[in-house]
């Protein structure tokens, strides 16, 4: 009987460094020049490999920004799941955003996030991934909020789907303000997300007089 676990297979531990590598060398090809003007071969460059060796890996440039769309869906969802029993529900929500925006501040990186939205428009199998992984993302806070409102922490009138559409499409705001105003510092903003975030979900002051 083999018991040699995919993690333990050094062949596939392999293949999974080099998919993230050449990943990796396109996050920064696409961050400096964009999707179109970012041929395969400056991602390969990147990369350090042959084009031979990347396009076993990947056929085109599509399959590459198609696994970059699905590698933050898998990833994103996991970070998201530990709010769901956590006891400061506003608190947890916005703790996890600052997390998600300290993340995605590599100045290299940031640029994607403009780029992955406009491939989106343009194309619809990355489309169809981002409106997956928004969905996937979306069902998560909707179920936070709706606990948040359960334990009287949240306006029990909010509709938690909309109130979730406007949460991230109030962090996307943030992440493509910091693009365009480099020199804005998150700690800045924090502050007035997290004070926009609380006036936004709090409910009413008698509906918290009585849940005290």
């Amino acid at each position: 009987m083999n018991d040699m676990s995919p993690l333990r297979d050094p062949r596939l531990r392999r293949q999974e460094d080099q998919r993230k590598r050449i990943l990796d060398a396109a996050i920064a090809c696409f961050a400096r020049g964009g999707f179109h003007a970012t041929g395969m071969q400056a991602v390969c460059a990147e990369a350090g490999m042959s084009p031979g060796a990347l396009y076993r890996y990947f056929p085109s440039k599509d399959a590459i920004i198609e696994a970059i769309v699905e590698r933050d869906r898998a990833d994103i969802p996991k970070q998201l799941t530990p709010l769901l029993g956590a006891d400061d529900v506003i608190g947890a929500l916005i703790e996890c955003a600052r997390q998600f925006l300290v993340g995605n501040l590599k100045p290299e990186s940031l640029p994607m996030f403009p780029e992955l939205y406009a491939e989106a428009i343009r194309n619809p199998a990355v489309r169809e991934i981002t409106m997956r992984c928004d969905e996937e993302v979306g069902d998560i806070i909707v179920r936070v909020l709706e606990r948040g409102k359960a334990l009287g922490q949240i306006d029990a009138a909010l509709d938690a789907r909309e109130a979730t559409r406007f949460l991230m499409a109030l962090t996307d705001g943030v992440l493509m303000r910091l693009l365009l105003e480099p020199a804005t510092e998150l700690e800045g903003l924090m502050p007035m997300y997290e004070r926009s975030l609380r006036l936004f979900l709090a409910p009413p002051p008698a509906s918290r007089e009585a849940a005290e």
